[in-house]
């Protein structure tokens, strides 16, 4: 053997090594990494179907002649995956290493956290850009006056001129009050 071939034998067994350490320690966190990546992909398939949705609706104002899905929108999952990844690792090595005597599930409660986190995005990615004769009609007005309509911030478009009276998310209609109050 050359001595190359010895130094690579040996940079692989040091990271052979440091990965089942890795996997070792914190095996009970993969399937809390699971459930926030589902999440995280179900939220970003939201956004997908909100693009169709757009250009359904207005397909003269958006950029592109039709929906479809992009990589570099979805390269933008990928360091919100890895933030959420490193969030339940330190919430993992908090519970184990920190609070050792005290039972406190901090691994468990960031992975709901990033749960919800991703749930209420996807609600506000199915309320908006809604039109009055969709289906469930009565939910998607009910689920716009609670969220906020992400249709003008993740397609670059100005709806202010575009939406019915009716259409406007909440949000905006409570901060012009509270301007026009000031």
């Amino acid at each position: 053997m050359t001595m190359e071939n010895v130094v690579l034998k040996y940079i692989w067994l040091i990271i052979g090594g440091l990965w089942g350490w890795f996997c070792g320690i914190f095996e009970p966190a993969f399937p809390l990494i699971i459930v926030a990546t589902c999440f995280i992909l179900w939220d970003a398939y939201a956004a997908y179907k909100l693009d169709v949705r757009v250009h359904k609706a207005y397909p003269d104002k958006t950029q592109r002649s039709e929906a479809k899905f992009v990589s570099w929108k979805f390269a933008g999952v990928i360091p919100t995956m890895i933030e959420r990844y490193v969030l339940i690792f330190l919430f993992y090595l908090a519970q184990v290493y920190i609070f050792v005597d005290v039972y406190i599930p901090l691994s468990y409660m960031a992975a709901g956290v990033v749960a919800a986190e991703q749930f209420l995005s996807v609600c506000e990615n199915n309320a908006s850009c809604r039109l009055e004769g969709e289906k469930n009609a009565k939910l998607w007005k009910v689920m716009g006056k609670i969220f906020a309509d992400k249709t003008e911030r993740h397609f670059d478009i100005d709806i202010s001129g575009l939406e019915p009276d009716g259409m406007k998310s909440s949000r905006k209609r409570v901060f012009r009050k509270k301007k026009e109050e000031l």
